[in-house]
C-alpha cells in the first residue's frame, strides 16, 4: 500500500476555516461568545450541566484537580499502566501524592483501589485509556463507601458509555482533550466537565488567573456584570484563588463548534474500524465504547512496530506503559500498591494501531492482515 496510514488524522474543511475567519473578523480574539456557545453546545452534546474550555487537555487536568481543593499531602489513587504524564504531573504541582495501582483491560482495576486506600486518600483519578472503561459501578461504590472523589480523564473516550451512561458523568469532575489526534479537535485545547456547579465556578476562577469574578458562569456573558458593585476592589481584577491563564482562543472555539457537528460521524467510523480489527483477530467488541485506537500486545513489540512502519502503517506504544519506569519519576514521592504485573506487561509489550475516521474499510483490512502476517514471522 503506497499511502501512509496515520493512526489518526484531523479532518476539517471549509466550514471550520470560515468559522475561524468569522471569529477573527469580529475582533474579539479570546474567550468571547464563540467560546461560551462552544461550552454550552458541548455540554448539551455530552448530556452534562457544565463545561469549561481550556487551552489543552493537560491544563484541563490541572484545573479540574485544583478545583477539588484537596489538602496538601493528600493521596490520589491512580493507575501506573496506560498513564500519560498529564494525569500525574498535576499531582506534583499541587503538592499531592500519587498512589499507583495496577490495571485491568488497560484502565484502573477497581479491586486494586480498595487495597490502596489509606486515611490520606481523597481521590480516585484515572483515564479511560484508548476508550476502554473500568467497572464504574464498582468504582462509584468504593468512592461512596470511603468518601472519595472521582476524576475521570476522558481524552481517549469521547462518546464512550457504560450501561448507557456517558463517561465523565459517573464521578465529580472530568476532562477532555481536543488535540489533533483525538475524537475531535480545536488544534490544541481541552474541556473540564461536571454536574457540580460549585466545582464549575471554582474551575472557572482557576482557569481565569484565579480571579473572583466568574460572572460568565452566572450570566452567560464574557464581561463582568458586577465589576464595580463588589467592593473592596474592581471585581474583574480581584483574586480569590491561585490561578493562571488557561483559556481557549475564540478562533479555536469557533473551529470546535464546527467540529462538534462532525463528532457523531467520527465516532461511528471509529466504532466501525475497531470492529473490523476485532473480527479479524476474533476478539470481542463492546459497541458502547468510542475507541481512540486498537490495543495490541506483542513480545516483539519494537520489531512489530518497525515492520508495520515498513508497510506505511503508523503505530504507537500505549502511552507511558508503566509511568513509574520513566526517569522523570525516579526520585519523586509516591506509593505503589501491588506488583503492577499488568502495567509492566503493557510497558514491555503494549502498542496500538489506528481506527481514526481518516481510515477506510480497506485500510483497516490491510492493517489487520498485515499484523497477522508479521506476527507469523517474528
Amino acid at each position: 500500500m503506497s499511502k501512509f496510514l496515520n493512526y489518526n488524522k484531523a479532518i476539517f474543511g471549509k466550514s471550520e476555516k470560515q468559522a475561524v475567519m468569522k471569529a477573527l473578523n469580529k475582533g474579539w480574539l479570546s474567550n468571547g461568545m464563540d467560546t461560551l456557545n462552544f461550552e454550552k453546545e458541548f455540554a448539551d452534546w455530552w448530556g452534562i450541566k457544565y463545561s469549561l474550555t481550556t487551552n489543552s487537555g493537560s491544563t484541563a487536568n490541572l484545573v479540574a484537580l485544583q478545583a477539588l481543593d484537596l489538602p496538601k499531602g493528600s493521596e490520589v489513587i491512580t493507575p501506573a499502566g496506560g498513564a500519560f504524564p498529564t494525569t500525574i504531573s498535576p499531582l506534583y504541582y499541587l503538592g499531592l501524592k500519587p498512589v499507583f495501582v495496577d490495571i485491568k483491560c488497560l484502565t484502573i482495576d477497581p479491586e486494586e483501589i480498595v487495597k490502596a486506600i489509606s486515611k490520606k486518600t481523597k481521590v480516585i483519578l484515572f483515564s479511560h485509556t484508548l476508550g476502554q472503561i473500568p467497572n464504574m459501578k464498582r468504582i462509584v461504590e468504593i468512592a461512596k463507601k470511603y468518601d472519595l472523589r472521582i476524576m475521570e480523564d476522558c481524552c481517549d473516550a469521547v462518546g464512550s458509555k457504560q450501561d448507557g451512561k456517558m463517561v465523565g458523568t459517573f464521578g465529580d469532575i472530568a476532562t477532555i482533550s481536543f488535540y489533533p489526534a483525538h475524537h475531535m479537535t480545536t488544534g490544541e485545547g481541552g474541556m473540564v466537565i461536571t454536574n457540580n456547579r460549585k466545582l464549575y465556578k471554582t474551575a472557572n476562577s482557576i482557569r481565569d488567573w484565579g480571579r473572583d469574578c466568574v460572572c460568565r458562569a452566572d450570566n452567560n456573558n464574557p464581561m463582568c456584570v458586577d465589576r464595580y458593585r463588589n467592593p473592596p476592589f474592581d471585581h474583574r481584577y480581584y483574586y480569590s484563588r491561585i490561578g493562571l491563564n488557561f483559556k481557549m482562543s475564540e478562533m479555536q472555539a469557533a473551529f470546535g463548534r464546527e467540529q462538534l457537528k462532525r463528532l457523531d460521524k467520527f465516532i461511528e467510523i471509529r466504532r466501525r474500524n475497531y470492529k473490523i480489527l476485532a473480527d479479524i483477530f476474533n476478539e470481542p467488541f463492546d459497541e458502547q465504547i468510542s475507541p481512540f485506537a486498537y490495543p495490541l500486545l506483542s513480545k516483539n513489540k519494537n520489531k512489530m512496530m518497525h515492520e508495520l512502519q515498513k508497510r506505511n502503517i503508523e503505530s504507537r506504544v500505549i502511552f507511558a506503559g508503566n509511568i513509574i519506569k520513566h526517569p522523570a519519576f525516579k526520585d519523586l514521592d509516591y506509593r505503589v500498591v501491588g506488583d503492577l504485573k499488568n502495567s509492566n506487561i503493557l510497558f514491555k509489550q503494549g502498542y496500538f494501531v489506528g481506527v481514526g475516521p481518516n481510515l477506510t474499510i480497506n485500510d483497516m483490512k490491510f492493517i489487520g492482515k498485515s499484523i497477522l502476517e508479521i506476527e507469523k514471522t517474528l
